[in-house]
């Protein structure tokens, strides 16, 4: 174990092995504030040489990245940038509106053969509402950025549509007159295999302001899009 005083002029950069619970070390507070550091596997800046590091301990905390603490639960972990949360077994995505107000949650569970998703949401008007994955992440709270419908097999919209549909088609969530709606679907076909061309790993799921009618491409005459949350990686 090796003792690194914060007397030295840090210049850490950023790690370079996977996001770590621990974010914000530019700048160590106070003279006498000391981080211990076990050495192994990631690496960071100090006075601009690399130095390697497993873990590190400050103020009583110990924090580790993401990958080691998969490796440690024997969990994937999620880490989902825009919420600064991570989620560990399954990814969890937080439900944004447009002005980036929290209004839900929906939770994603792999089975063989698919991926069951699981959401509840307020806030919306009552009613039917267009429910799709989207092809990539949104970027701040731009929905159109989320790009088509996941559509690897290169299918028409609707589960209505003889000739297929989406793999990023959903059915339609209905809100209740308090503006909630709740629905669990299966994605068959779909995976949290990152390393697969059908993974919703970094996708967007979005809500949109209408009904979609199960046939119309691109997106079923569903109108704009309302809200939506990126699928953590």
């Amino acid at each position: 174990m090796k003792r690194i005083p914060s007397s030295f002029k840090w210049g850490v950069s950023g790690f370079l092995c996977g996001a770590v619970f621990f974010a914000g070390l530019a700048q160590a507070a106070s003279p006498m504030t000391q981080i211990e550091a076990s050495l192994d596997s990631l690496k960071f800046f100090v006075n601009g040489q690399s130095k390697p590091s497993q873990s590190i301990l400050y103020n009583g905390s110990t924090y580790v990245p993401l990958r080691q603490a998969t490796e440690l639960t024997g969990q994937n972990i999620y880490w989902d940038e825009k919420a600064g949360a991570v989620s560990i077994g399954k990814p969890s995505v937080v439900i944004y509106d447009a002005t980036g107000k929290e209004i839900g949650i929906a939770t994603l569970t792999p089975y063989s053969g698919g991926v069951t998703i699981e959401i509840e949401v307020s806030g919306l008007a009552p009613g039917k509402h267009g429910f799709h994955i989207h092809e990539k992440a949104f970027e701040g709270n731009d929905f159109k950025t989320a790009g088509g419908h996941f559509n690897p097999d290169g299918k028409k919209h609707g589960h209505d549509h003889r000739e297929g549909h989406h793999l990023g088609d959903l059915d339609n969530l209905m809100a209740n007159a308090e503006g909630k709606a709740s629905l669990k679907a299966n994605i068959e076909g779909a995976t949290l295999d990152k390393d697969s061309g059908k993974s919703l790993l970094g996708r967007s799921v979005i809500i949109h302001a209408a009904e979609d009618d199960g046939i119309t491409d691109p997106a079923g005459n569903s109108g704009d899009r309302i809200a939506g949350g990126v699928i953590p990686q």
